[in-house]
């Protein structure tokens, strides 16, 4: 699906409107918190090797990539565990993983715009905190770019913090500075973290 200002990937879901936008199309504004169906129809489960290609096209749909770097490291998407949400049995959301001694990194969490909005995202989260416990892990470690407002907003709401923010880690990678959340040029790594 496309942005309705422009032809790029639709990236988030307007809370207001309905409509599908694009990160440099999305806007940030204080609003009162609703009622929402939270996880009504939403299945998280952990991924099997048959939604390797959904992974994968989330993937592509998402970062142009399944080769995903983060905390000094490149993470191919396709070969971690995973958890996934499903609505209908289809995979619209998805959280991968890696652990690290006696860490759990999160290297990716997506859900499609038009599932926003209804839990999957801390669902998803909360799969990986209750997997973290489940190996006996002291942290779980995730990072995200400077820009994106909506997962440092989520992020710190189940519990994370931050722990430290890697200047020009994207420009870096990326071989350039790229518009982002509300056109706010994408540059840095900022890295959270929270005990399981």
């Amino acid at each position: 699906m496309n942005c309705v200002f422009c032809e790029e990937k639709a990236h988030y879901c307007c809370a207001r409107t309905g409509k599908y936008i694009c990160p440099e199309h999305a806007r940030f504004e204080v609003v009162a918190q609703r009622e929402r169906d939270r996880g009504k129809g939403l299945l998280i489960r952990a991924a099997t090797a048959l939604d390797r290609p959904r992974i994968q096209e989330l993937a592509l749909y998402f970062w142009d990539e399944t080769e995903v770097d983060c905390f000094d490291r490149s993470y191919d998407v396709l070969q971690l565990p995973a958890y996934v949400a499903c609505a209908n049995e289809e995979v619209v959301g998805l959280l991968s993983y890696a652990i690290e001694g006696e860490e759990l990194v999160i290297v990716m969490l997506n859900v499609l715009p038009e599932y926003q909005g209804r839990g999957a995202g801390r669902s998803l989260l909360q799969a990986a905190i209750e997997e973290a416990r489940r190996h006996g892990l002291s942290r779980i470690l995730v990072a995200t770019s400077n820009d994106d407002l909506p997962a440092l907003y989520l992020y710190q709401s189940c519990g994370f913090a931050i722990l430290e923010v890697v200047p020009g880690r994207i420009v870096e990678h990326h071989g350039g500075e790229i518009a982002g959340f509300g056109g706010i040029g994408v540059r840095d790594e900022i890295r959270l973290q929270r005990r399981p």
